[in-house]
């Protein structure tokens, strides 16, 4: 299927969702706020959330406190701000050890939503919403509501902002690429490409011979985040880091290992090639932070991060110079398991009543000045406000803002200040235009299965992460046994298993990609 006739060759409607997406707006309702009596017991909420503690947190969090008191008198919110590559980690240790956490973020990217449901590790909220949560009921539409429930039951906040899921951009530095003669020949193979082919790496490896023959100084290819090119163009079944996809162009949803996948192979193969030709740094393997050469001007020559138009990502690296951006794709995607950004209330709360409040307070105008607070610190100290109503942040020497949190890790990206021109309704307008999931509805029931699924996480770990290194001196011996081994463990029993619900969903619902 050619590239410009994907829309057409798909024919996925956007539907309900979509437009109720896209034409969101933020009501003017009157937020209800309860009565507290000031001598009740003080409340301390632990808050976990993804980000970069700034030197400025402490003091933007003591004024959010202090103006938390006019609602919710003796309430104070502690937020535990860590960095995206270790989020998930710690949220299974505190989950292991039972950690008192109130508030956390919840993210498709990097979470298996329906497994953390099944674990117990969120509270059902559906009596807590109907209580205390009537503003967010009132402004969420029903639709998104729906992908955060499970078996009938609600298990955390959706957020509005980005519904669909990150996609991705090769980061070049300006400087390098600009006098490379066929780097729109890189950008157009890999920008038109469905699926990433050997053809796309060898557009990527003629970019790096280019750079070795300057004899420009830097640290190799970020091995850990061009990892993402190769899952371009599938869609995990039961989390995002599952083996098992289905191809979001295929005419029918078919469930594949991905890894048994030729793209997989080739991926594998061409890590290797790269690390014995000096595209990957000799150390990989002795790094304790692989992401730390990220936008240094001489630090990786190369690297992924989100894509977006109009300023619509804030949490992408600040880079030490001017970049070329490659997207790597033409279309954004709603993913089925749950929305992007979430907040629920974990099973160790101990005040899981004015978790909920706080958050329906900071998901509504009422509360939309305190939201801007813990985005954007202090007006005139951390941020600047311009005459067209958007803001601008002050930065360090470095160039790194003194101070910021993500509005997506908080509550509705609408009631914060815009960066850019453009940038909310660039978002509607991705939202609005997005393809959806054809898995939309769809509940894995794991029962017959669950005991294969965890053998085979197990295997991948192990093999994983040493072919995407490129470091395996034998690696196609090393793939073979990655796939025999994940055979042994029941991988075909899981796909049969998959295939077979995934076809009486499509059945009972009427629907497939065409």
């Amino acid at each position: 299927m050619k590239p410009n006739n994907w829309k057409i060759g798909i024919g996925i409607s956007i539907i309900a969702l979509a437009v109720v997406i896209g034409n969101y707006r933020v009501k003017k309702n009157e937020l209800y706020i309860p009565q507290v009596e000031a001598n009740k017991e003080e409340i301390v909420l632990k808050w976990m959330i993804f980000g970069e503690k700034s030197s400025n947190y402490q003091g933007v969090n003591a004024r959010f406190n202090k103006e938390l008191q006019q609602y919710y008198p003796g309430t104070t919110v502690e937020f535990d701000i860590i960095p995206i590559e270790n989020y998930k980690e710690r949220w299974d240790m505190k989950m292991a050890t039972n950690e008192a956490v109130d508030l956390a973020w919840i993210g498709n990217d990097i979470f298996n939503y329906t497994e953390e449901v099944k674990k117990g590790s969120f509270i059902a909220l559906d009596y807590l919403l109907s209580t205390y949560g009537q503003n967010l009921l009132s402004e969420i539409p029903s639709e998104i509501w729906k992908m955060q429930q499970r078996e009938g039951k609600t298990y955390s906040v959706p957020l509005l902002g980005a519904l669909y899921r990150k996609d991705y951009e090769i980061v070049l530095n300006k400087s390098y690429a600009a006098s490379y003669n066929s780097l729109q020949e890189l950008i157009r193979m890999n920008r038109e490409s469905p699926y990433t082919t050997k053809e796309c790496y060898k557009s990527i490896e003629a970019y790096l011979a280019y750079i070795d023959r300057q004899d420009l100084s830097h640290t190799g290819i970020s091995y850990k985040t061009f990892s993402k090119i190769v899952d371009k163009g599938y869609e995990g079944i039961y989390g995002p880091e599952s083996p098992f996809v289905i191809k979001i162009f295929d005419k029918k949803m078919t469930v594949y290992n991905k890894y048994e996948l030729e793209n997989y192979r080739d991926y594998f193969e061409t890590m290797y090639e790269w690390y014995q030709k000096g595209y990957i740094r000799k150390d990989i393997e002795e790094l304790l932070d692989p992401y730390k050469e990220d936008g240094k001007k001489f630090g990786s020559i190369l690297f992924l991060q989100e894509y977006g138009e109009h300023g619509v990502v804030r949490d992408n690296v600040d880079t030490e110079y001017e970049i070329i951006s490659i997207p790597i794709q033409n279309y954004k995607y709603i993913a089925y398991d749950s929305t992007r950004n979430a907040v629920a209330i974990p099973k160790t709360s101990k005040n899981p009543k004015r978790a909920l409040e706080i958050i329906n307070l900071l998901n509504s105008e009422e509360g939309a000045k305190l939201y801007q607070l813990l985005v954007n610190g202090f007006e005139g100290r951390h941020y600047v406000q311009l005459p067209n109503g958007q803001v601008r942040s002050v930065n360090d020497e470095s160039g790194k803002p003194l101070y910021k949190l993500s509005h997506y890790a908080l509550g509705n990206v609408f009631l914060d200040f815009e960066n850019t021109e453009g940038e909310f309704e660039q978002i509607r307008t991705y939202n609005k235009k997005a393809i959806r999931s054809p898995l939309i509805g769809f509940e894995l029931d794991t029962r017959m299965i669950v005991l294969e699924m965890k053998k085979i996480d197990l295997v991948v770990r192990q093999y994983r992460d040493k072919l995407i290194s490129g470091t395996c001196e034998n690696w196609e011996e090393v793939y073979q046994e990655f796939i025999e081994k994940m055979k042994q463990a029941g991988s075909e029993k899981v796909i049969e298993e998959i295939q077979r619900q995934i076809d009486l969903f499509t059945q009972i619902n009427n629907t497939n990609i065409n």
